[in-house]
């Protein structure tokens, strides 16, 4: 499993896939390498590692947001939630592996 994001290589011929390859393949269940033409698993079990970082990275800018604003307006509160959701569709295609099949 994967604890850092970083791209996604083919498990036969270690080709790297591009972050525009990978965001392409998400949602795919099995594909085949442009490389070596071999048939490879597209496994998302990481990504419950990138659900606990979202939830760390909302934990820490609320308790900052309150702690730090007493007052603190709605809209305030809204982009600071927003953006650990942005960074997080950003990095989905990050934690996604190929697996042998």
């Amino acid at each position: 499993m994967k604890f850092i994001p970083r791209q996604s290589v083919c498990p036969h011929c270690q080709t790297v896939y591009r972050y525009a390859d990978a965001k392409k393949l998400v949602w795919k269940q099995q594909e085949v390498c442009y490389h070596c033409k071999k048939q490879f698993k597209i496994s998302r079990k990481s990504i419950w590692i990138l659900i606990l970082e979202l939830l760390f990275v909302y934990a820490a800018l609320n308790a900052i947001a309150i702690g730090a604003m007493r007052t603190i307006n709605f809209i305030a509160l809204f982009v600071m939630n927003l953006i650990p959701v942005i960074a997080a569709i950003l990095l989905f295609p990050l934690y996604i592996e190929f697996k042998k099949i």
